[in-house]
């Protein structure tokens, strides 16, 4: 074997006490004044005894790289038969081409189980979800509709909204409302909310300081802005949709007088009835309040159960509602959208429902419709994008192009795995370089280990012989004939499929693609045959359905063999191999354990009776002086 110490420089730790065995004794040597390193010593034994657990740990550790080299080529067969599998399905081969003549208004898509056909499309219209507009604008006529906030309350937009009614009452100093202060001082509330701020507004509070401050219009503002870039020394912020108040300086109590509204709450509250999964009609109430926005309440109803989505339209200020679902969905209804209640019909200005329609469409003479604008019919799809006004052609037919990149696909993984298991089958094994013990791998730097492993490792499968019958088996799987099969598509050979001359590439597959796409255009159905076809014996079996069989058995056996991640060792050869191993080296160990305890002994005897010798040489030498 060659020397793994051989390049080692000045990384190298040889005078380290590396053979001995830690057993967990603290020892005392030197008492006798000697001068002896018995731990050196020991070692030194030890190193000779440590020999034979050396070669059980390097026959244990080839093992296991021959157990990960299997697992290795376990998982590349497993890879080529699932796409084997894969290709062993009828529906691989047959891939369709759809194409529509206008694909601006209708396009299509086939499936794989779509028959080669053509259709004609004459009339074509798109399913539309069910829409209700207001029937004019909601602003109020002669009003600037562009002035409407749907940010701003519906109370800040009462100038302009047509169908907002409200009453209006006035407090007057002969009944001020008292102001609730809130505990800060500087927050209060007023007795109402909806503050009219076109109207005469007074407030009067107590200053913490006793002082009396009275607010009005130039000291009185209804938004923060304003109310930051005044120099007022007293002033306050009324909030006019709730009536909260903020004063700059804290005060004690207040009275106001205002006017502010009311709105009937029937104004604000509607039912919307659309239909469920089942196509029965559902009703959904809404109720709102004076002081949320047109945006608000376009969320909540887009946000609700009813699957519609509202929203209001700046441009012509009108308020749309639209189910999410195209198509006439109600059963027993003309329409899909029902809306009741002055919300929708006073505020809103809408009618009382709305209706989607159906997709239909007249193809080859029969009229087909759907709810969406998706229509399938014998596995083929097709997608009405606009309303057609001209006849729309549609063709299915072979994807040849398709077939070919699976086959070859195919192929390449078949060639990639063969190579991966005829260079391991072939690598040769390097006895020179046996598996590193423990103690070698101290002495080494890890770019000297790894090179060391590299060599050591090589060649574990040199001497299997189930990959290479494994190999032999699936060039037969491939090669034989099979019965059945329409003459001239019966073989691989026949379809362009051939094994490389070159006999270095060791079974590789090559393709004549020439010759692979004019027999996949000539005879599609013979060509999926040839792969795919259930017999009763081999011979009539398709050459993926064979091929599979044999990498079954092939996987089976190599677990059988080398196990599979997660598997006990004694549940496969090489793994009870292992764990024989396993119980030597344990019984090695415990034995070089007893053995240094006996050169231990043995030394600290020596050591006692050398000590022993020097006090009788000092007592002699002490009589005669005297």
């Amino acid at each position: 074997m060659a020397d793994p110490l051989s390049s080692i420089g000045s990384n190298g730790n040889s005078n380290s006490n590396n053979f001995l065995v830690n057993d967990g004794s603290n020892r005392i040597f030197g008492l006798s004044g000697d001068g002896l390193d018995i731990d050196s010593m020991v070692n030194k034994l030890m190193e000779a005894e440590q020999i034979p657990l050396g070669q059980l740990e390097q026959q244990r550790q080839l093992l296991e790289w021959q157990q990960d080299d299997y697992r290795d080529m376990n998982s590349q067969l497993l890879d080529l038969s699932n796409l084997t599998q894969t290709m062993a399905l009828q529906g691989t081969y047959l891939a369709r081409t759809a194409t529509s003549s206008n694909e601006d208004a209708i396009t299509v898509t086939a499936g794989s189980n779509a028959s080669t056909a053509a259709y004609t499309i004459t009339e074509a219209t798109t399913a539309k979800a069910a829409n209700a507009q207001s029937m004019n604008s909601i602003a109020i006529a002669g009003v600037d509709g562009s002035k409407i906030d749907p940010e701003k309350s519906l109370w800040m937009n009462r100038d302009y909204l047509a169908g907002f009614q409200y009453q209006t009452t006035t407090i007057d100093s002969s009944n001020a409302d008292t102001v609730k202060v809130n505990a800060d001082g500087k927050s209060a509330q007023l007795g109402h909310t909806l503050i009219d701020d076109q109207s005469a507004i007074s407030i009067t509070a107590t200053t913490d300081s006793g002082d009396t401050v009275t607010y009005d219009s130039s000291t009185i503002f209804f938004d923060q802005k304003s109310f930051d870039d005044s120099k007022a020394e007293n002033k306050v912020l009324v909030n006019p949709d709730t009536g909260q108040l903020t004063f700059n300086q804290q005060v004690t109590s207040a009275s106001a007088t205002y006017t502010y509204g009311t709105v009937d709450k029937d104004l604000l509250s509607g039912t919307l009835k659309t239909p469920d999964a089942d196509g029965t009609m559902q009703s959904y109430d809404f109720s709102f309040s004076a002081d949320q926005s047109l945006n608000d309440i376009m969320s909540k109803i887009s946000s609700s159960k009813a699957n519609v989505s509202a929203f209001y339209g700046n441009g012509d200020q009108v308020i749309s509602i639209s189910g999410v679902q195209t198509g006439h969905l109600a059963s027993g209804s003309d329409q899909d959208l029902e809306m009741s209640g002055e919300l929708f019909s006073s505020l809103f200005g809408m009618p009382d429902g709305a209706s989607g329609t159906d997709a239909s469409m007249v193809v080859n003479g029969t009229k087909v419709t759907s709810h969406t604008n998706t229509v399938t019919l014998n596995n083929v799809t097709f997608n009405i994008k606009q309303d057609i006004t001209s006849n729309v052609s549609i063709t299915i037919d072979d994807d040849a192009d398709q077939v070919f990149d699976k086959i070859t696909d195919w192929i390449d993984k078949y060639n990639d795995t063969i190579k991966a298991i005829n260079d391991k089958v072939s690598e040769k094994r390097d006895r020179d370089y046996a598996p590193l013990t423990d103690q070698q791998q101290q002495q080494m730097t890890d770019q000297q280990i790894e090179l060391w492993n590299e060599k050591a490792h090589s060649g574990m499968l040199s001497a299997d012989a189930l990959l290479p019958e494994a190999l032999t088996q699936m060039r037969t799987a491939l090669y034989t004939k099979v019965d059945g099969v329409v003459s001239g598509f019966d073989q691989l050979a026949e379809i362009g499929i051939t094994t490389s001359s070159d006999y270095t590439d060791n079974g590789k597959l090559v393709v004549d693609e020439t010759k692979l796409k004019q027999a996949i255009a000539a005879n599609p159905e013979a060509v999926m045959q040839l792969f795919t076809q259930s017999g009763d014996d081999t011979s009539s079996e398709g050459i993926m359905k064979r091929l599979n069989d044999t990498l079954s058995t092939t996987m089976g056996k190599v677990t059988q063999e080398a196990g599979a991640t997660g598997s006990a060792n004694d549940q496969f050869f090489l793994g009870k191999n292992i764990q024989d191993y396993d119980d030597q080296i344990d019984a090695m160990k415990d034995h070089l354990t007893d053995v240094q305890q006996r050169y231990y002994t043995q030394f600290t005897a020596m050591e006692q009776a050398i000590e022993q010798a020097n006090q009788q040489s000092s007592a002699l030498t002490s009589m005669l002086s005297s």
